[in-house]
């Protein structure tokens, strides 16, 4: 569960997935799509961060799993980027929406099961990669059926 929680840090992993749309389909759109909403999820989540400042989850019954990243703890960012990670890959790949939805999901519980996060920074963090990954499809047509 660490390694893969691992893929999410700075939304690496969901970049990497759109570049490797990008080449298998020559056409740079998917990859650059795939950053704009993941990256710009980032930023727009640390703003949030910045505002609220909440501390990371203490509890001796269920101890931390990984060194806690020393930012606030709400929202997730691995929730937010994600989920708008995840909605992008969906447009430029439709076959792939169900899969990339749960590993969204997958990423986000990672972060409880971790306990690096309270559930509510996920729930909060993947809403917010809701948005900016739906206002950021507007970057990738859809794909047509030829």
């Amino acid at each position: 569960m660490a390694g893969f929680s691992k893929l999410g840090n700075s939304g690496v992993g969901w970049v990497a997935l759109g570049g490797l749309v990008a080449l298998a389909r020559r056409d740079p759109r998917p990859a650059v799509a795939v950053a704009v909403a993941v990256w710009g999820t980032l930023a727009v989540n640390y703003g949030v961060k910045q505002l609220a400042n909440r501390e990371r989850p203490q509890h001796e019954d269920a101890p931390q799993l990984i060194d806690a990243p020393t930012s606030s703890s709400f929202p997730s960012s691995h929730a937010a980027m994600a989920a708008a990670g995840s909605l992008v890959l969906g447009q430029a790949v439709p076959a792939a929406r169900l899969p990339l939805k749960l590993a969204a999901l997958a990423m986000a519980g990672s972060r409880v099961y971790l306990g690096v996060h309270h559930p509510s920074d996920v729930v909060v963090g993947y809403a917010l990669g809701a948005v900016t990954g739906r206002v950021s499809r507007a970057l990738l047509p859809a794909r047509r059926r030829r």
